[in-house]
């Protein structure tokens, strides 16, 4: 049961904190793909009245600062393959339902290139922290190995109905319940995860949208084909 049902109810972390317990039985597969759906109806129904659309500001900013659309990869987006991917069950490890990212990281040290700094991963739009990781490690004796997103934040955004998933981050800045504006630092990137953090792989930031209503991939290319650019 939810722990209120309130309209009104907009910062208080005891009712995020079950839905980033949801988030983890579907990461850790500890749910059932029917219990998965009768969950994500139920918070579908709860997050509507929760946090109104009009609320929130839609303004959308792309979500690496001082990066913008052409180093996102492919050439118009087509990084962007969904192909049978459910959020719960069997076929949640189907495809690549998200966009990535690249940044200018030669050295692989999780730093940019041209000035020596971390690259701050911004919200993509304004929204409520609903689960975040910090403990990935490389390590297989560690706890937190084997998460394929390394640290990453969720942020459900109101205005646009859409989960937001910020994957291979270095530093979580933001915390569980808040309400972040659009634009606005919610960590630094990294190359956590199993796959980031190999070698051969890139920097990059993996974004994912997912709708609300029933957790399905949305591409973010035309968001961040419109978005506003953060120096």
């Amino acid at each position: 049961m939810f722990l209120v049902s309130s309209p009104l109810f907009a910062e208080d972390t005891a009712i995020i904190v079950e839905w980033q317990q949801f988030e983890r039985r579907v990461r850790d597969d500890l749910i059932s793909y029917e219990e998965g759906l009768k969950e994500i109806d139920r918070w579908w129904n709860f997050l509507q009245h929760a946090y109104p659309a009009r609320q929130f500001d839609q303004r959308v900013f792309f979500p690496l600062r001082g990066y913008g659309l052409k180093h996102v990869g492919g050439k118009r987006g087509e990084g962007f393959r969904p192909s049978r991917y459910e959020f719960v069950g069997p076929k949640r490890r189907i495809g690549h339902p998200a966009q990535d990212i690249f940044v200018h990281d030669g050295n692989q040290d999780s730093l940019e290139d041209k000035t020596g700094k971390p690259i701050e991963v911004l919200c993509l739009t304004e929204g409520i922290v609903v689960s975040t990781f910090a403990e990935w490690s490389p390590d297989p004796e560690e706890p937190g190995n084997g998460k394929r997103g390394g640290n990453y934040v969720w942020i459900y955004h109101p205005a646009l109905h859409l989960f937001a998933y910020y994957a291979h981050l270095q530093e979580v800045r933001v915390d569980l319940g808040q309400r972040v504006a659009g634009g606005r630092a919610i960590g630094t990137l990294g190359r956590t995860g199993t796959n980031a953090y190999a070698e051969r792989s890139p920097t990059h930031l993996h974004l994912m949208l997912l709708r609300a209503k029933d957790m399905r991939p949305v591409d973010p290319f035309p968001l961040l084909k419109a978005s506003h650019e953060s120096r």
